[in-house]
């Protein structure tokens, strides 16, 4: 579909105003990293170390911008020679994966520690005892007290030539013995590329270990073609010991048919069926043992532990009716990659509510047979019957009659009147970065502060947002910096306060309970229009960009709202009396929430059901969004 523009769309009536966005950004190329180039004493520059290691190394959860200093250095010609040589010659292939040689007490052949490494304490051993299996064994142990930000690494460097275009994987034995609950191990794949630019990297930062047992790791990468080395280690944060193990590196081969996959695809069929009769039992005991115990549940760039995730759900007693379909298995050895498409209905909902995914599935072969290891979710969307025709009629007709229109008076009277003695309203949204939401929002803030004496505004810590609670002599509290009840109850609990969110977060049924009649929620829904997302795409993030959303098909939620044919509006929806509108709003229907990712496999992913006045107790319809705001 395309979006027209028109003069009205770049201003919301009620807020007359617009809003700029800045976007600064700033590269700093710090002195100290210098310091650790030719190996800072211990205790003195541990930041500096740090800097310079994850540029080595890449990015972990406290260092995502280290990638790009690297990158500039590299442009500017600065620093890249003096990282060649820090590290030692490359080896022409991989060398002692297996610990076969080594000293006891000594790093083990083929392996190395940078300088900087070992000027801040780290040391690694070769080892004989307390190994996985038979096989000798490295550790990689902390100092008592190593610099702030600093951790130790273990590494091996060789050609890439052999792998050059190949899909390889690195397996290993991994334990850690913890000394703080912070203590985490991480495996590391990293392919260099000319020029010192990146051809893949994968260090765990995202699924760090923690666990005390012997466990397997592995990491899947792809060799590009122009890669020049391959770089595998083990880094460890904090005080424990790291031991690791049985180092497996190799080229994958990928088969799609044959004997051992039709076996593989037969015996993987046989453990959805499992899984799904479990889901149905509620039976979260059959489905530990389905999965490893690190399995993971991955949306694009989030990855979530599987096994906590599907027991919580199981201890508040949900029982799915689930039904899985596998459409095509790859196998890799001892791995295997399943695409599924899963239904799985609410009986909550009285089987209205089905939501139907689709999967790209890793599976492992134990010896207790195929054990589910990671799930990437490419797409979703729920399935719900649609208001007929005939059934919308007299909700669009009552819709009519008691939504307030917004216009250019910026009259919110009736918004105030349903807000009440409330003393903290929710602002969700259905979709970020749209002008609309975000100029519509600022309308209702300054209201809530000129005419109802609101004075706090929690909110993500966003410039423009930030800017605003400024403009309006108004306290600015960042959400997650505490408790909005705590907030309202204790720590204010005569200040009238503003949330600043999105519609999933707005409702919040925790919230409801904790604050109950001092709490009024108002939801956004839209039609049509842009928006600025996240794009995923086979499970991938593909970045912040600007995306079409269509109009619903016909009976969604936001189409029969857009029925009453006003192109914004405000329904109270706290004491609609019995009737046709009141009736529908109280069951589930599907409406945009589209957040910040836009699904582009699928973009009815983008439609959830919503029980509105259940969730909600006044709704801001827009019928058309233009890309903006924060």
């Amino acid at each position: 579909m395309r979006v027209v523009r028109s003069k009205a769309a770049n201003e919301l009536p009620i807020s007359g105003k617009r809003i700029e966005q800045k976007a600064t950004h700033s590269l700093t190329l710090g002195a100290p990293i210098g310091r650790a180039l030719i190996g800072a004493p211990s205790g003195k520059g541990g930041v500096a170390f740090s800097q310079f290691v994850h540029s080595i190394f890449g990015p972990t959860r406290s260092f995502h911008q280290n990638r790009d200093r690297t990158r500039a250095l590299a442009s500017e010609g600065v620093g890249c020679f003096l990282i060649a040589f820090l590290l030692p010659a490359m080896a022409l292939s991989q060398t002692n994966l297996k610990f076969q040689d080594g000293a006891a007490g000594q790093v083990p052949p083929g392996w190395f520690l940078l300088d900087a490494v070992k000027d801040s304490g780290y040391t690694a051993e070769w080892r004989k005892d307390g190994c996985h299996g038979e096989l000798p064994c490295a550790a990689l142990v902390a100092p008592a007290s190593p610099p702030p930000q600093s951790f130790g690494t273990l590494m091996e460097s060789f050609d890439a030539t052999p792998y050059q275009g190949k899909k390889v994987r690195l397996r290993a034995w991994i334990r850690l013995e913890q000394k703080a609950p912070s203590d985490r191990a991480q495996m590391l794949l990293r392919v260099g590329r000319p020029h010192f630019l990146e051809g893949f990297l994968d260090n765990m930062a995202d699924r760090p270990i923690t666990s005390s047992e012997w466990r397997r790791y592995d990491i899947l990468g792809e060799v590009a073609p122009d890669a020049e080395t391959v770089r595998i280690g083990l880094m460890l944060y904090g005080l424990g010991r790291v031991s690791i193990g049985d180092v497996e590196f190799g080229e994958v081969t990928e088969e799609t048919s044959g004997a051992a996959v039709d076996a593989a695809s037969e015996a993987i069929r046989k453990q959805y069926a499992r899984m799904d009769s479990a889901f149905v039992r509620g039976d979260g005991a059959e489905i530990r043992e389905l999965l490893m115990p690190d399995a993971q549940m991955r949306v694009g760039t989030i990855r979530e532990p599987l096994l906590p995730a599907i027991e919580g759900e199981i201890a508040k007693g949900s029982k799915l009716t689930a039904r899985t379909e596998v459409s095509s298995v790859t196998l890799a050895g001892d791995e295997a990659i399943a695409t599924v498409r899963r239904e799985a209905a609410d009986p909550a909902s009285g089987g209205k509510r089905t939501v139907v995914t689709n999967h790209r599935d890793t599976w492992i072969l134990t010896p207790t047979g195929w054990r589910w290891r990671e799930s990437l979710e490419l797409s979703y969307h729920w399935v719900l019957p649609v208001t007929g025709a005939d059934a919308a009629r007299p909700v669009v007709n009552e819709l009519r009659t008691r939504a307030v229109p917004l216009d250019l008076s910026g009259d919110l009277s009736a918004f105030g009147a349903a807000v009440g003695d409330a003393r903290v309203v929710a602002l969700g949204e259905a979709a970020h970065g749209s002008r609309e939401f975000q100029q519509l929002k600022q309308g209702l803030l300054e209201y809530l502060v000129k005419e109802k004496g609101f004075t706090i505004l929690v909110a993500a810590a966003a410039p423009e947002v930030r800017s605003m609670a400024d403009d309006l002599n108004c306290e600015f509290v960042g959400l997650g910096e505490g408790d909005i009840a705590t907030l309202a109850n204790v720590t204010h609990p005569q200040s009238k306060i503003v949330l600043w969110t999105d519609n999933t977060h707005a409702r919040d049924l925790t919230l409801r309970r904790k604050l109950g009649r001092k709490l009024y929620v108002a939801g956004f829904a839209f039609h049509r229009g842009e928006v600025r997302a996240v794009g995923v795409e086979g499970g991938e993030s593909r970045g912040l960009n600007t995306y079409t959303v269509p109009p619903p098909p016909a009976g969604f939620g936001d189409a029969v709202l857009s029925e009453a044919e006003m192109p914004q509006f405000f329904l109270s929806m706290s004491a609609l009396p019995a009737g046709p509108l009141a009736h529908w709003l109280a069951d589930f229907h599907l409406f945009h929430d589209v957040g910040a990712y836009w699904i582009l496999d699928d973009p009815d992913a983008s439609m959830q059901p919503v029980e509105l006045s259940k969730n909600y107790d006044g709704i801001f319809f827009v019928e058309e969004l233009h890309a903006g705001g924060h």
